[in-house]
């Protein structure tokens, strides 16, 4: 059987100053720029109660319960005590938070470009694109093995597909190297190709092959492009 060991507190509740010692794990972490894998951190703990001498069996999904937790308590140090945005914490979040020190510095590279010229563009692209693959349904439906030139019709989508693969080299070594700006400047540089496809290009098209390729399409740059931080995420004037 199962031992429930986590009950995430509510309200005022907090028998077990469980929110104290979250923001203490947090605190440490990032002060201390001390790089920790929250996820192998979780389940070493839960490996070791279950070969402790009185070995205890933790259910499930208490894993990703505990993870949860700490993660909604490092959003509230970010944003209560660090003062960064909360859309730029949940961009840098959408992309992965297990490292806190490497989400920071995702943060932080996001706060640094937010004001250029090409970012807030690029976001509201973002989510236009996040919008129609919503629309579009489940990815079993409609998207392929992958993006095929020779059913382009467009040369926005050639342009597009051929940038996107230069920039994405650029950015992938950039990131291997911690140089979140110029990854997420990179990014930004896409902004007239990704402008120009929606200009000249009907994603939804009749022919059903050509649709299924523009989504696919969008959606390996949503997610090629996702991965340091969710641009969907920023909240936009318009």
């Amino acid at each position: 059987p199962y031992t429930t060991l986590f009950r995430s507190p509510s309200g005022s509740s907090d028998p077990f100053a469980l929110r104290r010692a979250a923001m203490g794990i947090v605190k440490i972490l990032i002060e201390t720029k001390l790089p920790l894998s929250l996820s192998l951190m979780i389940a070493r703990a839960i490996h070791t109660l279950a070969k402790s001498p009185a070995p205890i069996a933790v259910a499930p999904d208490a894993e990703k319960q505990v993870m949860e937790f700490i993660l909604e308590r490092a959003r509230f140090v970010l944003r209560e005590r660090a003062g960064l945005a909360y859309d730029e914490i949940n961009a840098a979040f959408a992309a992965g938070a297990d490292d806190l020190v490497d989400a920071v510095r995702r943060i932080e590279a996001i706060k640094a470009i937010r004001k250029t010229r090409n970012f807030e563009p690029l976001a509201i692209s973002f989510k236009r694109i996040r919008k129609i693959l919503e629309k579009a349904g489940p990815e079993s439906g409609w998207k392929l093995p992958a993006v095929r030139p020779d059913l382009f019709t467009e040369e926005a989508e050639r342009q597009l597909h051929s940038q996107a693969a230069t920039v994405g080299r650029e950015v992938e070594q950039y990131k291997r190297e911690g140089r979140y700006r110029e990854a997420l400047r990179g990014i930004a540089g896409l902004r007239p190709v990704v402008d120009l496809f929606f200009d000249d290009v009907m994603v939804m098209a009749d022919d059903e092959q050509i649709r299924k390729n523009r989504l696919t399409l969008l959606s390996e740059l949503f997610s090629e492009f996702s991965k340091i931080a969710d641009f969907s995420e920023i909240v936009t004037r318009e």
